[in-house]
């Protein structure tokens, strides 16, 4: 600790507490460390009394009283005259330029002043550049002591900040464990919380047999919050930091993998779509079973259907064959019954209280998911027009009317087309009329229903 005593001593006697960061325009050395630097700020720090003393002098010593002494870059320093004087200009004064009612002149001392002043101007800097390097030089005779005292004091910085958060917030040590069960107990977000006194806290508990919670609720600000606070919490982890919640009990993780929010890269000519599916890309990629992934809303940058069918291959790659630990947040409803055909996953939405007037968001998530979007409770909250709100309800009334006809007429329209004597070939060979009375279409999804009606054609088709 001598060493390091002795270099913070030259330090501190080196260099000014408020050093410019650029080391090469002067400005960084202290005054009173070197005789030749304060030489040179003195000449530049008394360059302007000196120049109105000057003044002041020729104008008494040859009673011109209107003669003035300027600097321009191009012609540097110079006594400029009007021609009402030109008449009192003494054998001292060497002229330089005329003009159209003045003429200007340099004089010896003048010149010798402006010489001084420059040198000193590039010199000060050079100088002082020159003294870092000699104080770098000198530090780095002793590097080995340095870098190991500054790790010692980043690893002390480190921890003790760490600590400090913990115990302001209420922090517990987490369990790190080797197999793939995560459980975290009434967990907070390390940021919301400093800002949201009535924080609502929540549970997570992913296991083997359900490492894929698919999350369904209105797109509102507090999904994100619980996707990355849940990220944040696996990452405080492996940090050696305590975390915001009761309990936790975090598996040894490899990467943590995010698809959030929506950003495009128009200098790259990249659509939002197009970012997107390359962050997709790279988790499929990169993930393993041993990787914490978090996807929010993936798919909604293209059409309805485009979109859904996206999502689901993406969420059936993860569950069939990466097996990473997964918060997959999606507003494609469909994807609920879909996935009951996937053994790994489970479906979670956030409460919500409704009434005829008022919708209240509850932030707790219930393991179950839901089948309605929120979408224009959301826009009447965001003080969308009454007058809007109402044409939205219509129109969805109109194309949730359309939706539910065409599902019912797509099974049953082949059914009507078939003539009479293949009715009763059909009655003959009843397989298909069986199957048909067998169907609950109220119940059936859209990719339900396609499926179906494929099969059903591919048997009459075969008939025929």
């Amino acid at each position: 600790m001598d060493q390091i005593e002795n270099i913070i001593h030259l330090i501190d006697k080196t260099l000014k507490e408020d050093a410019d960061n650029t080391i090469t325009w002067g400005n960084i050395i202290a005054d009173g460390f070197d005789t030749q630097v304060d030489q040179y700020r003195k000449i530049i720090a008394t360059s302007n009394q000196w120049l109105a003393w000057y003044q002041a002098d020729l104008v008494k010593q040859y009673s011109l009283s209107t003669l003035k002494i300027k600097f321009t870059w191009a012609s540097g320093y110079f006594i400029e005259i009007p021609k009402s004087q030109l008449s009192k200009v003494p054998d001292i004064f060497t002229h330089k330029q005329s003009l159209v009612n003045a003429s200007r002149f340099v004089t010896q001392e003048l010149k010798e002043f402006e010489y001084k002043l420059l040198e000193s101007e590039s010199s000060l800097a050079q100088r002082e550049y020159e003294l870092f390097l000699e104080l770098r030089a000198e530090i780095l005779n002793d590097f080995k002591t340095v870098k190991q005292a500054w790790n010692n004091i980043s690893n002390i910085d480190f921890v003790s900040n760490l600590a400090y958060v913990a115990y302001e917030n209420s922090y517990i040590k987490p369990e790190l464990i080797s197999w793939d069960n995560l459980e975290i107990i009434w967990w907070r977000h390390i940021v919301v919380e400093q800002m949201e006194k009535d924080f609502i806290s929540n549970d997570l508990n992913l296991t083997s047999k359900d490492f894929v919670h698919i999350i369904t609720w209105p797109n509102m600000w507090w999904k994100s919050t619980f996707l990355r606070q849940n990220a944040l919490i696996v990452l405080l982890a492996h940090i050696w930091s305590f975390v915001p919640a009761e309990k936790a009990k975090i598996p040894l993780t490899d990467r943590i993998f995010s698809r959030v929010w929506a950003s495009d890269n128009l200098f790259l000519w990249q659509s939002t779509f197009m970012v997107e599916m390359q962050e997709v890309a790279n988790i499929l990629h990169n993930s393993t079973s041993k990787s914490f992934v978090i996807i929010d809303e993936v798919g909604r940058g293209t059409s309805t259907y485009d979109g859904m069918s996206l999502a689901w291959a993406i969420l059936k790659e993860n569950h069939d064959k990466i097996k990473a630990r997964t918060l997959f947040a999606t507003h494609y409803h469909e994807l609920i019954d879909e996935s009951k055909k996937l053994k790994w996953v489970k479906s979670f939405s956030v409460a919500v209280w409704e009434s005829e007037e008022n919708l209240v968001f509850l932030r707790k998530i219930i393991p179950w998911g839901i089948k309605k979007s929120f979408w224009l409770e959301v826009a009447r909250i965001a003080w969308i027009s009454k007058w809007v709100i109402s044409e939205a309800k219509n129109m969805l009334r109109q194309l949730e009317q359309e939706h539910s006809k065409a599902s019912q007429m797509s099974l049953w329209s082949m059914w009507n087309r078939v003539s009479e004597p293949e009715i009763q070939y059909i009655e003959k060979k009843s397989e298909v009329e069986e199957e048909l009375e067998n169907i609950d279409v109220n119940n059936l999804t859209p990719v339900e229903a396609l499926n179906l009606l494929s099969n059903l054609k591919g048997k009459m088709v075969d008939r025929r």
